[in-house]
């Protein structure tokens, strides 16, 4: 009671203050004190009111970007889903196993009637965390376009994932249809740690 008591008291204090201030102050001065809270009053209520029209529109615009997001994805699903399965059958592809690049290098040549008279593998270099890019620069030399074309395919359409990255051609005029050919192979190796994950045995797998 006594806690209540002094709150009560110094409630009533500045309430006294004001109320004989109040009957103080001429007609003018009530008129102006009171015009003056009167436009407090209102600043208030108008700060208050662009602050929730401010959000209210924050928030329409994020349901706009969440709908046409959502939009997005359904008109690329397709694309979505088969970049999806190419990028599943690339990494089948990359397999588990070290890359042996030079010697699927000279089954695809043997394949397409060719030989490969000059390779020179290049020091593999980290491609993200998870892969090693593995290159090897070889050098082709009188070989036709029909015979190009083939060996390029057998390269590109192998069981294990191989790209040409760089290719330089240039045609031999003394010998008819005969071409020259520069180019770099470029395989993918899966690093240790990732291998390691691949091959860890799922919680269902155990049981």
């Amino acid at each position: 009671m006594d806690l209540f008591g002094k709150i009560k008291g110094w409630l009533r204090r500045p309430m006294v203050y004001l109320s004989v201030e109040w009957n103080r102050m001429a007609p003018r001065e009530r008129r102006m004190v009171t015009g003056l809270g009167g436009a407090f009053v209102v600043a208030v209520v108008v700060v208050s009111w662009l602050f929730l029209v401010a959000s209210l529109q924050e928030i329409a615009e994020s349901n706009n970007d969440a709908r046409d997001a959502l939009a997005a994805i359904a008109k690329h699903k397709d694309e979505y889903l088969e970049a999806k399965s190419r990028m599943v059958a690339q990494e089948v592809r990359i397999g588990n196993e070290p890359p042996q690049l030079a010697a699927d290098l000279e089954e695809a040549a043997r394949e397409a009637g060719i030989q490969i008279p000059e390779t020179n593998p290049q020091p593999p270099v980290a491609a993200g965390k998870r892969y090693m890019e593995h290159r090897v620069d070889l050098k082709l030399r009188q070989v036709d376009l029909q015979s190009l074309s083939k060996f390029l395919a057998k390269i590109e359409t192998g069981r294990r994932l191989i790209v040409v990255t760089r290719m330089g051609i240039r045609r031999r005029y003394a010998e008819g249809e005969k071409l020259d050919v520069e180019m770099t192979a470029t395989t993918f190796e899966r690093t240790k740690e990732d291998r390691v994950t691949k091959k860890r045995p799922t919680a269902k797998e155990k049981t």
